[in-house]
């Protein structure tokens, strides 16, 4: 795992003074090595967080005629067998990292080539010497981001793996984005392609970019696959969950190569749980596993985690999470964050990754991806009601005036409400609204006119899905892809550390699309044929524990002893939200009249990061 960066021109050759400044603004991804290679049209940089061969595998890399350079980020699960292809082709190796197969194999077969035939997520730059062509590609899923823009006056392209070390370029200009503002405060994050800066753009998943002299040319490499509907009889229910059980015991078992130990975040939920009985009987050493403590007992898992642990015999690391930890997890977040992350679980991730570093752990495996695989939100459930609720509407809106609010993880109200606002939209946005903090009502209708782009063109391309297939895919793109695994890789790598998951295997991820709806959601459950399935793996009362989801107390905290953090805030967020609606969501949440903890949070996260040091107030 690692922090990459260049500077490239194909009309001049550019200034690369900059280099090693981007470079090592992302210190935190590679704590244990940094290296840069000039060449006379541009230069490749990596900070290198040794997992694979720590003693060789230095960064960026060539392949063995010094045509190919490579600099990525991330691993190749299947470098072992891509490497003794690369053997039988006659090419010997100097180093046993996966990084030296990836640019032989380059070399053999071209980069568009080579892409389908890694497992693995990464982010990487390819620059070809001689044909003077330089390539970035990102993994299927976007497990590891890639930030880019082109320097207007000369036409210098700049990328990173971060885009705070873009933003170290001394001629890199900070002009936020409104709708990307817009898009943050209703989902939560910016989906990719945009950025909170103009001009600057994020690599979406699955896609390509190449540059010559020609200019920049952006494409995909892969398609994600559409979740088919259905519902199949008990032969065919039988070959899907003997087919799934296999990839995913595959995809968890390739993700236990490492040089270095491997640990388990675990939640005491399904997906960790699984992830921790498949691997568990083959690692050396019993497993550890690392679970986050929040004092609010809703948002604890702790307990479910330590009967888990328990009963397959790890070494178990539970981490108080209090209160008073927020302030200073906020401070940190102010001064790593460029660009705003409004998922209420990024400070528990954070704590937990800290304390998982601190342990000297670099890798940890997770259950990331599980549920969008394989149907495990009842927002997937809830698609079906709909008509429903539609018909109740009125008496909806009138038990919501009455209904106490409840500050616990994922409350009766709250989800009440949530449903109540995405009724009458299409299936498409309404899935956004449930997933995401602010309502479109909240929002002036001048930061409302493309806000949905992505999202529309997305859906688009899914006319005739089911409701819930297409929140499977939506969420899968968006919610996981642009909020999730960007709130893992952040919290993860500001402390030198890698998450791996096997839900993201992409065989899995293709595999479970095609498993037919009716399999994944019951009438009232979720997730079914998988607990079918893991039933023969993990004990019924583990398999009967409900699920809490992983959060942080960010709700009652705001009310009682973090009141502070919301000082002023009503000033700190104009101009895109008036002081009139911050004030009443502050005057309302703290009275207990209503729950406004994701508007709040959000808001927070926005108003640390305009006077961060990634914000637009400390930039040139």
């Amino acid at each position: 795992m690692c922090g990459i960066a260049g500077i490239f021109c194909f009309h001049v050759p550019p200034d690369l003074g900059p280099l090693d400044s981007l470079r090592d603004a992302m210190a935190h991804r590679g704590p244990d090595d940094a290296h840069s290679v000039r060449f006379r049209m541009g230069g490749l940089a990596v900070r290198r967080l040794a997992i694979q061969d720590p003693r060789g595998g230095r960064q960026p890399i060539s392949d063995c005629s010094g045509r190919f350079w490579v600099a990525m980020n991330g691993e190749i699960y299947n470098f072992k067998e891509l490497r003794q292809e690369c053997r039988a082709r006659g090419t010997i190796f100097r180093t046993r990292c996966d990084t030296e197969v990836l640019v032989e194999l380059v070399a053999a077969l071209g980069l568009q080539a080579a892409l389908p035939r890694l497992q693995g997520m990464f982010a990487l730059a390819v620059y070809d010497r001689r044909e003077q062509v330089l390539w970035l590609a990102r993994d299927r899923m976007g497990q590891k981001p890639l930030f880019y823009t082109t320097l207007p006056k000369d036409r210098v392209f700049v990328f990173a793996s971060e885009l705070k070390a873009l933003l170290r370029h001394p001629r890199m200009e900070r002009r936020v984005d409104p709708g990307a503002i817009a898009r943050y405060l209703l989902f939560e994050y910016i989906p990719a392609p945009r950025t909170i800066y103009q001009g600057i753009e994020k690599l979406e998943p699955g896609c390509l970019v190449r540059l010559d002299t020609h200019g920049v040319q952006v494409g995909s490499w892969w398609s994600p696959p559409v979740p088919r509907q259905g519902c199949p009889g008990p032969r065919e229910r039988r070959a899907w969950k003997a087919s799934l059980h296999g990839a995913f015991r595959d995809a968890a078992l390739s993700r236990l190569v490492s040089d270095v130990p491997v640990g388990v975040l675990l939640s005491g939920g399904l997906d960790s749980t699984a992830v921790l009985a498949t691997v568990g009987p083959h690692m050396k050493q019993p497993v550890t596993c690392f679970t986050l403590a929040p004092e609010n007992r809703s948002f604890d898992e702790s307990g479910a985690a330590s009967m888990v642990a328990a009963h397959f015999s790890c070494t178990h690391n539970t981490i108080p999470f209090k209160s008073y930890n927020l302030p200073e997890v906020l401070e940190e977040l102010e001064n790593q964050l460029d660009e705003p992350l409004g998922d209420s679980s990024l400070p528990s991730t954070w704590w937990l990754m800290r304390q998982v570093s601190a342990a000297g752990f670099k890798v940890v495996l997770s259950g990331d991806g599980g549920d969008e695989a394989l149907g495990g939100y009842q927002t997937y459930l809830a698609h079906r009601l709909v008509p429903v609720g539609r018909f109740f509407s009125p008496a909806m809106a009138l038990l919501l005036r009455v209904l106490p609010p409840s500050y616990d993880n994922v409350s009766f109200d709250y989800q009440l409400k949530r449903m109540h606002a995405g009724l009458h939209l299409p299936s498409h946005r309404r899935n956004q609204v449930w997933m995401g903090a602010f309502l479109p009502e909240d929002l002036d209708a001048s930061m409302l006119d493309d806000v949905w782009s992505e999202v529309d063109e997305f859906a688009s391309a899914m006319k005739g899905a089911s409701p819930e297939c297409m929140a499977m895919a939506l969420d899968r793109r968006f919610y996981l892809g642009d909020g999730v695994l960007a709130k893992v890789d952040r919290a993860s790598q500001a402390h030198g550390v890698e998450v791996r998951s096997p839900f993201l295997d992409h065989r899995f991820v293709e595999l479970s699309a095609r498993v037919p709806s009716g399999l994944k959601l019951g009438l009232h459950r979720t997730k079914a044929i998988w607990r079918e399935i893991t039933s023969s793996i993990i004990p019924p009362e583990l398999a009967r524990l409900a699920k809490k989801g992983f959060g942080t107390p960010v709700g009652p905290w705001l009310k009682g002893s973090c009141t502070h953090l919301l000082h002023e805030l009503e000033q700190q967020v104009e101009p895109w939200v008036t002081a009139d609606s911050v004030r009443r969501w502050k005057r309302q949440h703290m009275s207990g009249l209503s729950d406004h903890r994701r508007r709040l949070w959000s808001l927070l996260v926005l108003a640390r990061w305009l006077q961060g040091p990634w914000g637009p107030a400390h930039g040139p």
